[in-house]
């Protein structure tokens, strides 16, 4: 049986941990056929929502790409981890006891604006048709480049320490 694909436009699919975007894709088009693609690249140990153009609306990928995001994300004060996420080896244990909110409110506050970042190696971008975390996992780290990032807003969601859950 052919497959003749579903037509033309958008899914929002709430990708689950462990899943990598071209692996979405990938199980769409084999469902589906016809072009697929994404909009954006989570890590695989994010999970969220991953728009997904299916046919012709593939075209206007680009135009979602230059759009605002928003993440939420959690960390854990005190320690520090050789990925800089929650699935790397602990390297270092900090004393966390003594932050309160006021001090992550202080902090945040040069966190604002156009900021320039520098990609983790444990990241999807990719370098040379690789993501970092895959060469990462390999032992081996490239050269990155800062990127001009604007953030124009940091909220804290939660605060109960040593965990934080904020939006940015």
């Amino acid at each position: 049986m052919k497959k003749t694909g579903i037509g033309n436009g958008f899914l929002l699919v709430d990708k689950d941990k462990g899943w990598t975007s071209h692996d979405v894709v990938a199980k769409i088009r084999g469902l589906i056929g016809g072009k697929v693609g994404h909009a954006g690249t989570l890590d695989p140990m994010a999970t969220g929502v991953l728009p997904v153009a299916v046919g012709t609306a593939t075209r206007l990928i680009e135009y979602l790409m230059a759009g605002d995001k928003t993440y939420r994300a959690g960390l854990k004060l005190g320690s520090v981890t050789d990925t800089q996420d929650s699935t790397g080896q602990i390297l270092e244990k900090k004393p966390w006891q003594s932050v309160d909110r006021p001090a992550i409110e202080a902090a945040i506050e040069h966190l604002l604006g156009e900021i320039d970042q520098l990609p983790p190696m444990y990241s999807a971008l990719k370098k040379d048709g690789q993501p970092l975390y895959r060469l990462a996992r390999q032992g081996i780290e490239v050269e990155r480049e800062p990127r001009k990032v604007v953030v124009k807003s940091l909220l804290i969601d939660e605060f109960s320490a040593p965990d934080l859950t904020f939006t940015v």
